[in-house]
């Protein structure tokens, strides 16, 4: 937890499957929540998983939250299918599975829109520069879902910008962050002061402490707001030195797109690592980490099977 700011994680009743929290903190909009999924966690415990686990699990994951978000935001429940819209970052966003997950809750397809967002770091810190747009699927007073990594918080400040610019009708915004950061969190406050649409922001398992180069998020950051179960588990599963070192979600396009790619930079920095001396436990885990990343790879490596 923080120890500048008090953070209280209030628990809700939404779902059977799932504990919700509502995050009272003053640096965050008053409907900012967290929900404990298990297939988001998996995501950000178990770096080695990519590919259709990887994929699985992300749908499951934005299906907790569609059921999740459905008892909370209000504007949700009175809309009809066709004034529902997703608006997808591309590429990450896509990753998320966001719209084969809506058919799984609601049994419908969803309209969807599209934005093309480039982060790059400039001078002045990190920058997003949008290079396509495709806001077709748009109808008046739609609810916007948009599911996306956030770290700093630029690029989904950008991209709900870009979404609010289109229409002055819009019902409300809905974000979800199966990795996302307090900086992020931070910004969205900030945004939510400034407009007269209602706004909700949910984060899967933790809301981390974001990194000074912007992007790595690790779960034992001073900062990271979680439950103690699920500091627990990471501290399990990472260690105390890694835990405070190694990002938890890693780079989410990459890994979701190419993850042979994810798979033999997470070898490298494992055999890294190991050349230097390290504590038992430290090395214990980072063994198990680049086995488990040589198997899948292996795997991936391997002629595909008509199943």
């Amino acid at each position: 937890m923080c120890s500048y700011y008090r953070t209280e994680l209030k628990e809700i009743s939404t779902h059977a499957r799932l504990n919700v929290y509502r995050v009272d903190d003053d640096r965050f909009h008053h409907q900012t929540y967290l929900l404990e999924s298990p297939s988001g966690l998996e995501i950000l415990l178990k770096p080695w998983i990519v590919g259709a686990e990887l994929a699985n699990l992300a749908r499951k994951c934005s299906t907790d939250f569609l059921r999740t978000m459905y008892f909370i935001a209000d504007e949700i429940r009175v809309s009809s299918y066709a004034h529902i819209s997703e608006v997808v970052p591309l590429a990450g966003a896509l990753y998320y599975s966001m719209a084969e997950a809506f058919e799984d809750v609601f049994g419908e397809t969803i309209n969807r829109c599209f934005v093309g967002a480039k982060r790059y770091l400039s001078e002045s810190g990190w920058k997003t520069k949008l290079a396509y747009e495709n806001f077709e699927a748009l109808n008046p007073e739609s609810v916007i879902l948009i599911g996306d990594t956030i770290a700093t918080g630029g690029t989904i400040i950008k991209i709900l910008k870009t979404t609010l610019n289109q229409r002055d009708d819009i019902k409300a915004l809905i974000v979800f962050s199966i990795a996302g950061g307090i900086d992020g969190a931070e910004r969205l406050k900030e945004l939510a002061d400034s407009i007269d649409v209602p706004l909700y922001v949910f984060f899967s398992n933790a809301i981390f402490g974001v990194e000074e180069n912007g992007t790595d998020m690790p779960w034992l950051n001073p900062h990271t707001i979680s439950t103690e179960k699920n500091l627990q588990l990471a501290k399990n599963a990472y260690g105390e030195w890694l835990g405070k070192k190694w990002c938890s979600v890693w780079d989410w396009g990459e890994r979701a797109k190419q993850p042979t790619k994810h798979l033999s930079d997470l070898v490298q920095r494992c055999e890294s690592y190991l050349e230097k001396s390290l504590d038992t436990k430290s090395s214990h885990i980072l063994g198990k980490i680049k086995r488990e990343a040589n198997k899948t790879l292996k795997e991936l490596n391997s002629p595909i099977i008509l199943k």
